[in-house]
């Protein structure tokens, strides 16, 4: 089956519309809001949409191309018409990335590309009815990749669709969010099953599906994630080498560039009033930024411990 995407009726309402328009329809879209939102999940709806050989106001879920576009075992669309890329996370000396950038041989043919840019991919013919390409994280394009890509971003083949994926117009460069029709995703509401399982959890009140549904996924993992952050809140009033032990505890359930546990960190801050929340989302953030610049992991962690001791209100 394809999934519906949560919460964003409006949106679908008028990708639906697009669908019939056919060659008519804009091609290149921008899908913005809030990661985690369920951006992703409706440009998989979509592109099940506009192959979908029922021809209904959704995916059908039953014919060769809905089976195909159904995501496999490891949540990758396999669909030969469908394709996401995203930001490179390694150099090209295959080195950890700073800051991850999506690269103009992902998108255009060059010498160094490892794989089939997105610009032939889209030329090619559909081996259905229509071809979607997803830009995932598309405010990380260099100013290179963006500038060489602008021809097809304003004017993809007749039978494509490129969709990108950002928080906003904003995020991007005035020259492609120019050449965008942009479709603007709202946090969903959870529903009462789903709050019921999760409560309280910050992808509730953020209105986020792709999280909530990981955690619903995953239970025992949220599960062991909680404890270990009400286990660092109970240890960092008392004693240094407690508390140590207990944020190298919480470090263990925090793989790099997840979100859930700092969001669960700062839900249970929230929880204690505005100046917990306040101090302990400026000490979580100089963590995170550490961390994304390859601070040593350790130190980094007690540095945090030692902010987080001197601002939490007593």
């Amino acid at each position: 089956m394809i999934p519906t995407p949560m919460g964003q009726d409006a949106v679908l309402a008028a990708l639906r519309s697009m669908a019939s328009a056919e060659r008519d329809a804009p091609r290149t879209l921008l899908l913005a809001g809030p990661v985690g939102v369920g951006r992703r999940a409706v440009a998989r709806w979509y592109a099940a949409l506009r192959n979908c050989e029922a021809r209904l106001d959704d995916p059908c879920g039953r014919c060769p191309a809905c089976r195909d576009h159904a995501p496999d075992a490891d949540g990758v669309v396999p669909a030969a018409d469908y394709r996401e890329i995203g930001p490179a996370t390694t150099t090209r000396d295959g080195k950890p990335a700073r800051r991850p950038q999506l690269r103009i041989e992902q998108l255009v043919p060059r010498e160094r590309a490892e794989t089939e840019p997105l610009g032939p991919w889209l030329q090619r013919p559909p081996v259905r009815r229509h071809r979607v390409a997803v830009i995932d994280h598309a405010e990380s394009l260099t100013d290179e990749a963006a500038n060489a890509f602008l021809k097809t971003l304003e004017d993809p083949p007749a039978r494509a669709t490129i969709v990108l994926i950002a928080e906003g117009p904003d995020a991007l460069l005035p020259t492609v969010a120019s050449r965008c029709t942009t479709l603007r995703l709202v946090p969903a509401e959870a529903p009462p099953e789903v709050r019921a399982a999760l409560a309280p959890h910050p992808a509730l009140r953020l209105g986020r599906p792709g999280a909530w549904q990981a955690a619903l996924a995953d239970p025992q993992t949220t599960a062991a994630r909680r404890a270990a952050v009400e286990r660092l809140l109970g240890a960092i009033d008392g004693d240094l080498a407690e508390a140590f032990d207990a944020a190298d505890a919480l470090a263990d359930a925090w793989p790099p560039g997840d979100a859930e546990v700092p969001g669960l960190l700062r839900e249970a801050w929230r929880a204690r009033g505005q100046q917990a929340y306040l101090s302990g989302d400026a000490a979580t953030t100089t963590l995170e930024t550490a961390w994304a610049a390859y601070a040593q992991r350790d130190l980094a962690l007690r540095a945090w411990v030692l902010q987080l001791r001197r601002a939490q209100p007593r």
